[in-house]
Formats: structure tokens, C-alpha cells, sequence
């Protein structure tokens, strides 16, 4: 035990100091990371995801969910396999983007309206980029066809539901339906909610920026040893980066595989909103390889069936930004990262 504990700190200790060598050195391209960072926070993902992310805890806090889950709940659970009370923080998933989904099955399981197993099993699926980056953002401004980011959004649903199917056979020996007795807790008045969602997105948003600023810092660093290799540090570990770099050769299937794939940042953001709650992170790594080639596979799919193509080269000459809208080789390199990144987690 020792001996590990030791191990530990020797590792941490090293990297703690090479973070340090490399701002000293780097100090020029760190603050061009951060200042892209917060570009990219501000112009892209803070405007499309805020208002989705305090949806998704006011339907949770409200009791909206609830009052949904009899209504549309059945639906739901025949096509994601989910409680009836995660209907509506699945819409939110859906339509907001990545840590939507969290936030919301985080407030549901504090009060009570869903179990863990039914927490754990939403977590696997309610990982994914929502309409507003998918279409706008890589569709239109990145590629300049908004139908290839549909056929990314659509490949992303299927995606989703085949995934919540394949949670019956994961979790066939946990199956536990919540239901409404379970419920520990009321629903917050209206104004309480309101209050609790907004202040709940806004932590949201700021712990999303700094991951964000903090990986476009390493992006910006590392790519001065890679150089063109290191797109595939990208899809690694921050989503917005990789369509970027991807976009410059209209790589479309890479960028839909680390679409489907989110990022270490954004898992890590994950584990921040679910960190009551018992994740396997060995498991929720393993889905997100699965969802990032359905993802893949689907789109490339539907652009042959509807007969989209793209130039040899982007007509887009910069990298464009959202103004407060709503807004074979690089799969393997990844897999073997994330084979990696599995074995690093192994013992936490």
C-alpha cells in the first residue's frame, strides 16, 4: 500500500513539475491556448449550452420531469431504455450538448426520482453534441454544408439508442424501474427552481470554461512536439479543437468520431456533475469508443444515401465562431489512447 501511495505521488510530483517547465518555456503558446480557450468559451459553448443546461436541473427541481414521464415516459424507455422520470433530461441531452444530460440525472438522483442503477445506466448515453454544434458550428461554419451536421446529429441519436438497448444486456442483472413512491423529496416551488437551475448552469458554465481553457493550453503546447499529429491529441482530449483541425481537410468520418467520442474534457466534466453517483469509468470510457464508431459508421452512411459530397478543399478561409447563436489511422491512434487512458483509471 505504501509502495503504491508512493508510486503515486512520484507520478504526480513529475507531472506537476513538467506542467511547470512547460508554461515557463512555453509562455507564449500557453497564453495563445487560454485566449483561444476562452474565444471558444465565450463565442461557441457557453452561448448554446447554458439555457439547455438550466432547462435540464428546472425540469428535474420543478418536478417537470416527473409530470412528463407519464406522458411521454413510455416512449422513452422503449426507445433509450431509461426511466419514464429522464424523459425530459434526455430531450435536454439530445437538443443542449455534452454536460447536459449530467446536471440532470445529478438533481434527479438527489431527490430521489431515479435510482442509482437508472442514474448510472442515463450516464452512459447522455453524452453527446447537441444541434446547435453539430449544425451550425461544424455543419455550416466549419464545413459550410449544415446537412452534414443533420447526418451527424441524426448518426448521433441512433447512436444513443443503440446504446441505451445495449445497457439490457449490461445491466440485465441491476434492472430497477424508479417509480413516483421513491421520490424522497418534493418538487421546489417554481421560483426556487428557477433559482437553483440558473445558479447550478452558471457553475456549470465556469467549470466547463476553465477544462476547456485548461485543454487548449495543452493543445496549444503539445502541438509545437506533434505538429500535424497532433489533431489526434485532439480527439483525445477536447472535441471543439479536433472538429477545427479535422474541418482543414473536410475529414468528415474522423470529425464524426470524435464527435461521438466528446473528449477527455468533456468526461471529465461528466464525472464532476456525477460525482455522487457510482460511475464506472472503465465502462463509460468503453461507450464512448462504441458510440464515436456508430457515429462514424452512421454518417458515413446517410451522406451516401442522401449524396452529399464536399470539395477537395473548405471554401471556410478562418476558423469561424458562433455570436451567441445556438450555436482509418486516427481511429486506431485514438483507440490505442483511450486503451491507455483505461489502464491510467484502472486502480480509481
Amino acid at each position: 500500500m505504501i509502495k503504491k501511495q508512493n508510486k503515486r505521488v512520484f507520478v504526480l510530483f513529475t507531472c506537476f513539475s513538467a506542467a511547470i517547465i512547460a508554461l515557463l518555456v512555453f509562455g507564449g503558446e500557453s497564453c495563445e491556448g487560454a485566449l483561444k480557450g476562452i474565444r471558444l468559451c465565450l463565442g461557441v459553448l457557453v452561448p448554446s449550452l447554458f439555457s439547455f443546461t438550466a432547462l435540464s436541473v428546472f425540469a428535474a427541481e420543478s418536478g417537470l420531469s416527473e409530470h412528463m414521464g407519464r406522458t411521454a415516459g413510455k416512449a422513452f424507455k422503449i426507445l433509450f431504455n431509461v426511466s419514464e422520470n429522464l424523459s425530459a433530461v434526455m430531450i435536454m441531452s439530445l437538443i443542449g450538448g455534452y454536460p447536459v444530460g449530467a446536471r440532470g440525472i445529478a438533481a434527479l438522483r438527489k431527490r430521489g426520482a431515479i435510482s442509482d442503477t437508472e442514474a448510472q445506466k442515463a450516464a452512459l448515453i447522455t453524452v453527446g453534441a447537441g444541434p446547435g454544434f453539430l449544425i451550425t458550428y461544424v455543419g455550416n461554419g466549419l464545413l459550410g454544408y449544415q446537412e452534414i451536421g443533420v447526418c451527424m446529429l441524426s448518426a448521433q441519436i441512433i447512436s444513443v439508442i443503440i446504446l441505451g438497448n445495449l445497457n439490457r444486456i449490461v445491466f440485465r442483472d441491476k434492472e430497477h424501474n424508479s417509480s413516483y413512491k421513491e421520490i424522497n423529496s418534493a418538487p421546489l416551488p417554481l421560483s426556487n427552481a428557477l433559482t437553483e437551475s440558473i445558479t447550478s448552469a452558471v457553475y456549470a458554465m465556469l467549470e466547463m470554461s476553465g477544462m476547456v481553457i485548461a485543454f487548449s493550453v495543452v493543445l496549444r503546447i503539445s502541438e509545437r512536439f506533434f505538429g500535424q499529429f497532433n489533431v489526434y491529441i485532439c480527439m483525445l482530449l477536447e472535441v471543439s479543437s479536433a472538429c477545427e483541425y479535422l474541418s482543414r481537410s473536410n475529414n468528415i468520418i474522423l470529425i464524426a468520431f470524435a464527435v461521438g467520442f466528446g473528449g477527455v474534457c468533456v468526461h471529465f466534466q461528466v464525472f464532476a456533475a456525477l460525482k455522487d453517483i457510482k460511475l464506472k469509468k472503465r465502462l463509460f470510457f468503453l461507450y464512448r469508443i462504441i458510440q464515436s464508431i456508430l457515429t462514424a459508421l452512421i454518417t458515413s452512411l446517410l451522406i451516401k444515401v442522401f449524396n452529399i459530397s464536399l470539395p477537395v478543399f473548405s471554401s471556410v478561409k478562418h476558423t469561424p465562431e458562433l455570436a451567441l447563436s445556438a450555436s482509418a489511422v486516427g481511429g486506431a491512434m485514438l483507440i490505442i489512447c483511450g486503451l491507455s487512458f483505461i489502464y491510467s483509471i484502472k486502480n480509481h
